[in-house]
């Protein structure tokens, strides 16, 4: 409970700062092709929190700070500050405590002008480390924008490594969503994510789920702020009611708070 206190006391510091607006964000999960200007730095506030398995209380909070620059109108570079804390009952896992959880570094690249094409593309990589464990993930994002309607699909693959063990992790995972402007401040949709993860590198599916959820925006001249809740519909193997809690959890909920500065 502290934790989340402590965060909420962090948000309402940002929200009155005397920063100009950043760009916007519609969605939760899934980017769009748009890059920062060059020159252009940005602070996101991420928090999610992951909730519900099969049996007993399980509730993840997974905090993340990113720093965001525009190294060229294209080519855009963050860097990240990764904390985490779990708390269980009755679930075969440990709780954690709130600590640090590792950094990250990330480059996504706009292929082309936005709106030259029939749709906007652009590549994205990220390289985790968090001491004994490293993580690859790479992202196709598609995008655009027809009068105040979004869209957005992105293809993501990750593997993950345990250097100590020499094991390894996959999944893949495929989300989009479709917005709406409903004002120059306020925008809502809908978006998805399908998620299925694998035993070694892309090796025995190990288990799969689909998430559908409402996410919103609130764009001020000082901020903008992104709220996105998941539910998850269906997943596989099924162990309660046709969802897979054990792989996966029941809800995810993010909030992403960007100031430009």
């Amino acid at each position: 409970m502290k934790n989340i206190v402590f965060y909420t006391f962090l948000l309402l510091i940002l929200c009155t700062s005397t920063f100009i607006h950043a760009d916007r964000r519609y969605f939760g999960r899934s980017y769009l092709a748009n890059t920062l200007p060059a020159k252009a730095f940005e602070f996101e506030l991420w928090n999610t929190a992951r909730i519900g398995k099969a049996d007993g209380y399980f509730y993840r909070f997974q905090p993340r700070m990113e720093f965001e620059y525009g190294i060229t109108d294209r080519l855009t570079t963050s860097f990240y500050m990764n904390f985490n804390s779990q708390q269980i009952e009755n679930v075969i896992t440990s709780s954690k405590e709130f600590g640090f959880d590792g950094t990250a570094i990330e480059f996504r690249y706009r292929l082309t002008e936005l709106g030259e094409f029939f749709v906007d593309p652009a590549l994205y990589v990220e390289l985790t480390y968090a001491g004994s464990e490293v993580e690859y993930e790479s992202k196709i994002i598609l995008s655009k924008r027809l009068g105040n309607i979004i869209t957005a699909l992105n293809v993501t693959g990750e593997i993950e490594r345990d250097v100590i063990a020499n094991k390894h992790e996959t999944s893949f995972e495929l989300t989009g969503g479709i917005g709406y402007d409903i004002n120059p401040t306020f925008a809502a949709g809908i978006e998805f994510k399908n998620h299925t993860n694998f035993n070694d590198i892309y090796g025995k599916k190990a288990n799969s789920a689909l998430f559908i959820g409402p996410s919103i925006n609130l764009l001020t001249d000082k901020f903008y702020f992104t709220f996105n809740f998941l539910t998850q519909v269906t997943g596989s193997p099924a162990v309660k009611s046709g969802l897979d809690l054990l792989g996966h959890e029941r809800y995810e909920i993010r909030t992403i708070l960007g100031i430009e500065l």
